[in-house]
C-alpha cells in the first residue's frame, strides 16, 4: 500500500466529506451551510491549509445525529 493510500485511509477514519455528510444527514449542502452559519451544525475544518479540501470531524457529525453536539464543543449528557 502506498503512503498516499495510507494517508487517505487515515483521513476517512476521522473526517467525513460533503458527500458523506449529505448522505448521513439526508440534507442538501445548502441546508447544511445555513445550519453552520446559525451554529446549529458542526463546521468543516480545512485539511490542507487554506486551500484544498475540507472535512467534517466524524465524531462531531455522529454527536449531531444523536442530538448531543454543542457549538461550544463537547457533548451534551443525556
Amino acid at each position: 500500500m502506498t503512503m498516499m493510500a495510507l494517508a487517505a485511509e487515515d483521513l476517512s477514519r476521522y473526517f467525513l466529506f460533503w458527500k458523506d455528510v449529505k448522505t448521513i444527514t439526508g440534507s442538501s449542502e445548502a441546508t447544511i451551510r445555513r445550519a453552520i452559519k446559525r451554529n446549529d451544525f458542526p463546521a468543516p475544518v480545512p485539511l490542507f491549509g487554506k486551500k484544498g479540501r475540507v472535512g467534517f470531524r466524524a465524531a462531531d457529525i455522529y454527536l449531531w445525529c444523536e442530538g448531543r453536539w454543542t457549538s461550544e464543543g463537547g457533548a451534551q449528557c443525556l
